[in-house]
């Protein structure tokens, strides 16, 4: 039996019946919604004007459980526009920043039970409001003021029944939730929304899903606090790459084995990193995930990680990967992959010696230039193993 694929269209209406119902929903993987007001508005725009919009991919999946759902494989940031367009309203980012400094410089409080009204627009989908009702009235009277600013549209009653998207959807051959889960990975990966290619990070996301037990260990929450200054811009610190690259380390024992043959194609060694933890493959790449965590629990060595990042009060953003690779390779490694503990007593002495060796990784222009390079990696992984561990807790 072969993937069945089904094509067609829908009123407006009928896809905010389907949001506002759940009958459609977001697999845990999607990233945030993104879009500013003006590609809302050139959206709208082009479905006023009956101009081609790319259809909706949906796919039915069945769970572990034989629940069927209904997931939208493509589509999340154009569906959100509509939901958004019919309630007449837009996240409204600057406020909830101006919310979040007032908190923190006490001209406002949270209310006693000391859960935050607001809703985090800056991490936010559409099931934040559909969480709220099932329709207009009902969510718009659950929303904090300037939490949301109105957009005055202005669209007629019928725009919502007489203009239509397009969809297809998707029914894997396969019963299988877990091979449903592949396809659809794949699936996903190979999609750009409206043309806007998805981050590494983001479509990795997709990879996690394939056994959401171990998202916190590929994505533990407390990494995204941690910033590294690339190419001009602020990213969060990729926590799976660390795990990739140690984990190959771990196995082999020589820095030389680490991404070996991978070249230039870090993104394919770190997607095949996730199949070896998931579904016990490249056993010879990255060695056996339940030989590092017995019975697959990372839990425990996972929030003494944290801990240690904590104790150690180590910087919050970094110039260069050169930095931020010096200060976690060697902590992650200990901490994580081989059990171990920190004596965060020295902590200041720990720092000089990584600032100082970060110092010196610089000074050669080569690495300074071009730290992604294979051998400035590896090298970077040997120096801040070797400091580490002369400060590890016997």
């Amino acid at each position: 039996m072969e993937n069945r694929v089904y094509y067609g269209e829908y009123s407006l209406a009928y896809w905010l019946e389907l949001i506002l119902n759940q009958k459609i929903t977001l697999p845990a993987y999607q990233r945030h919604f993104v879009w500013d007001e003006e590609k809302m508005n050139a959206l709208i725009c082009s479905i006023k004007e009956e101009r081609f919009i790319p259809p909706v991919t949906i796919g039915a999946f069945t769970d572990a459980s034989g629940q069927k759902q209904h997931y939208i494989i493509d589509g999340q940031q154009r569906l959100t526009c509509i939901l958004l367009a019919y309630l007449d309203i837009f996240p409204n980012k600057e406020g909830f920043r101006s919310h979040l400094t007032a908190l923190a410089n006490g001209t406002e409080m949270l209310p006693e039970d000391g859960i935050d009204p607001y809703d985090n627009v800056l991490e936010w989908n559409f099931h934040t409001l559909t969480e709220k009702g099932k329709n207009k009235i009902d969510i718009l009277s659950h929303l904090e003021q300037n939490n949301y600013k109105p957009l005055n549209l202005g669209l007629s009653p019928d725009f919502w029944s007489s203009h239509f998207l397009g969809f297809s959807y998707i029914v894997p051959a396969s019963p299988s939730s877990s091979d449903q889960q592949k396809y659809y990975t794949k699936v996903f990966r190979e999609i750009n929304v409206q043309g806007e290619k998805l981050l590494p990070m983001e479509s990795r996301r997709s990879l996690y899903f394939l056994n959401n037990e171990l998202e916190g260990y590929f994505e533990p929450a407390f990494a995204s606090g941690y910033i590294v200054k690339l190419a001009a811009m602020k990213q969060q610190m990729d926590f799976v790459r660390y795990l990739c690259l140690l984990s190959a380390y771990a196995k082999h024992q020589q820095v030389r084995k680490v991404a070996r043959s991978y070249g230039y194609r870090m993104e394919e060694y770190i997607e095949d990193y996730v199949y070896s933890v998931v579904e016990d493959e490249y056993e010879e790449l990255f060695g056996k995930f339940d030989s590092l965590f017995a019975n697959r629990d990372y839990y425990a060595d996972m929030e003494r990680l944290e801990q240690t990042v904590l104790d150690l009060n180590l910087p919050k953003e970094y110039p260069s990967i050169i930095n931020m690779d010096m200060y976690f390779f060697g902590l992650i490694y200990y901490v994580l992959l081989k059990h171990k503990s920190v004596d965060c007593t020295r902590k200041s002495q720990l720092k000089q010696r990584l600032d100082h060796k970060i110092r010196e990784l610089k000074a050669t222009d080569k690495h300074a230039q071009a730290p992604a390079q294979l051998q400035y990696m590896r090298m970077r992984i040997e120096e801040s193993l070797s400091i580490y561990h002369s400060y590890l807790q016997p």
